[in-house]
């Protein structure tokens, strides 16, 4: 769900549905902030649920028919909708598809800091949650254009896609709730009260988890501006088809694969926010090097910097996704109160608010530089000069800046409040 939103929503918006680009942004970003609304009360209905199958397991089970009828819908308006309707059809089904990957993901998020209480263990567990999401992500930059063409390409090719991925998104979250809900779990602290407003300034005074999520906003924001981009990237800047996306996901894939185990040692060795920020340094001059393909380049030169953004990328989310149950352990031990799924939702927001933030900001940068919309034909339209800039600016500029700014936060990081041994597992 996360590959659909961040890699194909908006490029199908503008260039097969014909909604103009910052229409498309806009429509993303009203969902968005219904998702922000929606993650809070999840987390915090959560934090207080009590049942047979736990407190995460219920909300991830009633989370797969809803997201899975989602993602059919964003892929299938009805051609005889007018230009208006469409949107609205849009608008309608990205709030649907917002609701449903909230009801998983703020559950899910809190589960780590449940299970285990050794930062080791968690660096661990979150290797294996990276492998298991490089691969997911593979059903859009891989199986995706294999569907899109096997279903006749165009409107049809992405509806046929959207039919085999959202059994898959049935699946696996039924899988991933039946297995958490049949996990042990950590006594857990008192249950948070108070208001949500209460709940919420008690999160945010956590210092590690702000500066935490202050860094993780900005390597957010690079994620989606690239996700955003790569598409108008490969067909105007490389010359590239969608087919682009299988390159894009295959190299990807078998760097971040690859390089898992090396990243879990690295952070063992070293200390998970030093190797954290050196994963962001990389990012950011491998995001810099996408400025020297406009003036072409060889495809092996692509290829390596895909593989290298696909080995750094593992290092930003074993390393990002171990600090987060690390934090929310540190705010347990500190005020003796279990607030994991309010901090899963605030993680959340930021997440949201980025994802909603990246395609408007994309689709005005494109319409302000004189961007012209393909609307479903063959032959991709010539762009302005000030065009192509706006692209390697979303694809290049802007992702290596953020992970810049993101490294300046965490060198402020510092989990005090956990026993020094834990805190340098």
């Amino acid at each position: 769900m996360l590959g659909a939103i961040n890699l194909v929503v908006l490029f199908y918006f503008t260039e097969y549905l014909g909604i103009a680009p910052g229409i498309a942004g806009g429509l993303i970003f009203v969902s968005r902030l219904w998702d922000i609304g929606a993650a809070v009360v999840i987390g915090q209905w959560s934090d207080r649920t009590r049942s047979r199958y736990g407190r995460r397991a219920p909300f991830m089970f009633a989370a797969g028919p809803l997201a899975a009828v989602a993602y059919v819908a964003l892929f299938a308006a009805p051609t005889t909708l007018d230009a208006s309707l469409v949107q609205w059809w849009a608008l309608v089904a990205l709030i649907l598809f917002a609701t449903g990957y909230s009801l998983f993901v703020v559950p899910y998020l809190a589960v780590p800091a449940e299970i285990t209480a050794i930062a080791h263990e968690r660096t661990t567990m979150m290797s294996w949650r990276v492998a298991a999401m490089t691969l997911a992500s593979l059903n859009i930059a891989v199986l995706g254009p294999v569907l899109i063409e096997r279903f006749g390409k165009g409107r049809e090719g992405y509806f046929g896609m959207s039919l085999v991925q959202a059994a898959i998104v049935l699946a696996f979250m039924w899988l991933c709730a039946l297995v958490v809900s049949r996990t042990p779990t950590l006594e857990s602290a008192r249950a948070a009260s108070g208001s949500s407003i209460a709940q919420l300034r008690n999160v945010l005074r956590n210092e590690p988890f702000r500066i935490f999520i202050a860094a993780k906003f900005f390597q957010l924001t690079a994620v989606v501006s690239t996700g955003a981009s790569i598409l108008y990237l490969a067909r105007y800047v490389l010359h590239q088809d969608e087919s682009f996306l299988i390159r894009f996901g295959a190299y990807q894939t078998v760097g971040t694969l690859l390089s898992i185990p090396g990243w879990a040692w690295l952070g063992r060795r070293y200390g998970k926010r030093n190797v954290y920020m050196a994963s962001g340094l990389a990012y950011a001059l491998v995001a810099f090097s996408w400025v020297a393909s406009v003036g072409g380049e060889p495809d092996w030169v692509t290829d390596v910097r895909l593989a290298s953004t696909g080995v750094i990328t593992a290092g930003l989310l074993v390393m990002g996704f171990s600090l987060l149950p690390d934090t929310m352990e540190h705010n347990t031990r500190t005020t003796g109160v279990a607030l994991e799924g309010t901090m899963s939702a605030v993680y959340s927001i930021v997440e949201k608010g980025t994802a909603a933030v990246g395609p408007l900001l994309a689709g005005l940068v494109l319409q302000w530089s004189g961007f012209v919309s393909a609307a479903g034909g063959k032959l991709p339209p010539a762009q302005p000069d000030s065009a192509i800039a706006s692209i390697v600016t979303l694809a290049a500029i802007l992702p290596g800046v953020c992970n810049v700014l993101g490294v300046w936060m965490l060198t402020r990081l510092s989990l005090g409040g956990l026993p020094e041994k834990l805190q340098q597992a």
